[in-house]
C-alpha cells in the first residue's frame, strides 16, 4: 500500500542539510558534502520527518524505533566530523595517534551499529532483515584502525621525525618491534615508518567511503519501505504540543 501526503513532512520538499541541519551539520557539510552524500539522503528520509515543524527539535512521543535510528544516524555522523576536526584542524602536532586512531574506529563502531538500527526497523515494517553487512567495517577495524587505536590501553610508542620534520609512526606490521624507545632512538630502520599525517588522512577517507556505503545502501534499502503506509504512519508519530525543557540537537543526542 502506498502512503498518504502529509504536506508538513513531504519528502518532495527535499531539505537541505546545510540549511536545514543543526548547528554541527551545517558547520562540517561543506567538508563532507562529497565523502558522504548518502548521509543527507538518509536524514532527509527517516531524520527531518522527525522534527518539530519549523524547529530542530524531535517531537515528543516518537517511535521508540524512528528515533533510535535517528540517534545513531546523528551520532555517527559526529563522531566521523570529530574524527576529521582531530586529524585535520586540532592535530596536536600527531603526537598521539592512538587518540586521533580511537576518532575513526569509534566512527566504525557506531556505523555497525547504525546498520544494526536500521535493520531493527526494516525487519519491524517488512518482517525481514535488510540486505546491508557490517562486514566491511568489521574489517576496516580489524586490518587498519584497531593496532593504532589499541596503543591506548599501552605505554606510548616513540614517533620520531624525519629530515622535514614531519612526525613518524611505525608501519602497522612494525609496532611492535619498536614498543622500546631506544629501539626507535638506535636501531630504527626508516623503512618501517611512514608520515603520520599521511597515514592517518589516507584512513581518514577510507572511514568515509566505508560509511558513505553504509549510508548509501541504507537509501537504497529504504526506498521499498517509505512507500508503506505503515512507515508513514509510524513516522508520523509523536506531538508537537508544549516546549522544549531542555532543548538538545536534531538526533536527541545532547552534544551541544
Amino acid at each position: 500500500m502506498k502512503r498518504g501526503r502529509n504536506d508538513s513532512q513531504d519528502s518532495s520538499l527535499n531539505p537541505q542539510l546545510a540549511r536545514k541541519g543543526d548547528e554541527i551539520e551545517r558547520g562540517h557539510w561543506g567538508h563532507f558534502r562529497k565523502l558522504v552524500p548518502h548521509y543527507e539522503s538518509v536524514w532527509q528520509q527517516h531524520v527531518y520527518p522527525l522534527r518539530i515543524p519549523g524547529q530542530i527539535w524531535l517531537r515528543d512521543g516518537l517511535d521508540p524505533e524512528f528515533e533510535s535510528f535517528a540517534i545513531m544516524n546523528y551520532s555517527t555522523f559526529v563522531a566521523l566530523c570529530r574524527a576529521r576536526q582531530k586529524i585535520f584542524v586540532k592535530t596536536e602536532r600527531y603526537k598521539f595517534i592512538e587518540e586521533l586512531y580511537g576518532t575513526l574506529q569509534r566512527s566504525c563502531e557506531l556505523g555497525i551499529k547504525l546498520i544494526k538500527k536500521f535493520d531493527m526497523l526494516y525487519e519491524s515494517l517488512t518482517g525481514r532483515h535488510s540486505s546491508i553487512s557490517e562486514r566491511e567495517l568489521e574489517k576496516l577495524i580489524v586490518r587498519r584502525l584497531s593496532e593504532y587505536r589499541n596503543l591506548l590501553h599501552d605505554e606510548m610508542i616513540s614517533t620520531p621525525k624525519d629530515l622535514q620534520k614531519r612526525r613518524l609512526i611505525p608501519r602497522i606490521d612494525k609496532i611492535a618491534q619498536y614498543r622500546n624507545w631506544t629501539a626507535v632512538m638506535y636501531h630504527m630502520n626508516p623503512a618501517d615508518f611512514v608520515v603520520a599525517a599521511d597515514q592517518l588522512k589516507s584512513d581518514f577517507h577510507s572511514v568515509c567511503s566505508h560509511l558513505e556505503d553504509v549510508w548509501k545502501a541504507i537509501d537504497k534499502e529504504s526506498k521499498p519501505i517509505v512507500d508503506l503506509v505503515r512507515y508513514t504512519e509510524r513516522r508520523g508519530r509523536g506531538t508537537t504540543a508544549g516546549s522544549v525543557i531542555a532543548p538538545v540537537s536534531v538526533s536527541g543526542a545532547s552534544l551541544h
